[in-house]
């Protein structure tokens, strides 16, 4: 991400902070939830996209963020030092989950990180202490760096500040040897080997950095929705999360917000035309249907996802706008040796 698209990513996120007063309650919501999801499906692109490591824990990793944040946050800590010690210790269990991945490869660690989704669901209504079981725990509202900021707007004024920040690192953390090295291993472990790369250090980095992030989103769920209970963080919310960077694009900064925000709007839609229509059930129970073709289209004649699609457009504004303006130049260099004539 260069300087350019780094002032632009700021701009247009100031430029949401100023009207989200306007926006009403509604749209607020819309606007956390896409961003919230946005970083969650960042930090699960770093890792399949960028590092090649298969992985269908994610929803619970963000259960496990959810978790600690929601128990730090009402232990009575500002909500920062609740999202950092959720990011850490999700960090923690990430590199937990990827240990295997130093052994197995493919679709043999894909299934280990399946059998760890299920353990997690499992502990999440074991340990009642920490998760209060099947009925879930309620969470507080904290502070934001001491300001009260649990409603609609402030709670969308931080996911979309975090998402920028999370972005604008990544997209560092990508230009870095370790980001390389990220990218070598996903091309070839023998290659990366070859070139006296750490595989097995480097793969534990990405868990470990995957996991901060996917640790933060969890923590926003959390104080957005005031509960994490066990069914929110279940097999279908990681298979949504590999959904939003398939549809989104792998291996695609953009792609992980374009694809989030195509999920998570889909159902909502759905829900519109269901409603306006009268069939508000049946859309519902279309609405899997539709999200099962939507992914096996994507992945028979676009699997670069919508962000390639979005560049391809862009690319053929330009070219058909570039010769109109080479005539706009050449017709105002002819009207000035005209007028100099005269």
């Amino acid at each position: 991400m260069s300087l350019r698209q780094i002032i632009i990513l700021i701009t247009v996120a100031l430029a949401v902070m100023v009207v989200l007063p306007g926006l009403g309650r509604y749209g607020a919501y819309i606007v956390y939830v896409v961003a919230i999801a946005s970083i969650g499906a960042l930090a699960l692109n770093l890792l399949i996209g960028y590092c090649g490591q298969i992985s269908f824990c994610h929803g619970g990793l963000l259960g496990v963020g959810a978790y600690a944040a929601g128990n730090i946050g009402n232990a009575g800590q500002d909500m920062v030092v609740a999202l950092v010690g959720a990011g850490i210790v999700t960090a923690f269990v990430s590199v937990m989950i990827g240990l295997p991945a130093l052994r197995l490869r493919g679709l043999y660690f894909a299934i280990s990180t399946l059998a760890a989704q299920f353990i997690l669901e499992y502990l999440f209504r074991l340990i009642e202490p920490w998760t209060h079981g099947v009925s879930g725990l309620l969470i507080q509202p904290a502070p934001f760096f001491g300001l009260d900021l649990s409603n609609d707007r402030g709670y969308a004024a931080i996911a979309v500040g975090l998402l920028v920040m999370s972005l604008i690192a990544v997209s560092r953390l990508l230009r870095t040897d370790l980001g390389r090295r990220f990218i070598l291993i996903r091309d070839s472990e023998i290659v990366a080997r070859g070139m006296g790369v750490n595989v097995a250090r480097t793969k534990l980095w990405a868990f470990a950095i995957s996991g901060f992030l996917a640790g933060m989103s969890g923590g926003l769920l959390a104080f957005t929705s005031r509960i994490a209970a066990p069914e929110a963080f279940e097999i279908a919310l990681s298979v949504d999360y590999v959904a939003m960077i398939i549809v989104g694009g792998l291996g695609s900064l953009p792609g992980a917000v374009i694809g989030a925000g195509f999920v998570v709007l889909l159902p909502e839609v759905a829900q519109r035309i269901g409603e306006t229509f009268g069939a508000a059930t049946q859309t519902a129970a279309l609405r899997e249907m539709v999200f099962g073709l939507l992914i096996i289209l994507f992945l028979i004649h676009e699997p670069r996802g919508l962000n390639s699609l979005a560049s391809r457009a862009v690319r053929r504004l330009r070219r058909t706008s570039g010769p109109l303006s080479n005539n706009k130049r050449s017709s105002a260099s002819d009207l000035e040796m005209t007028q100099a004539r005269l």
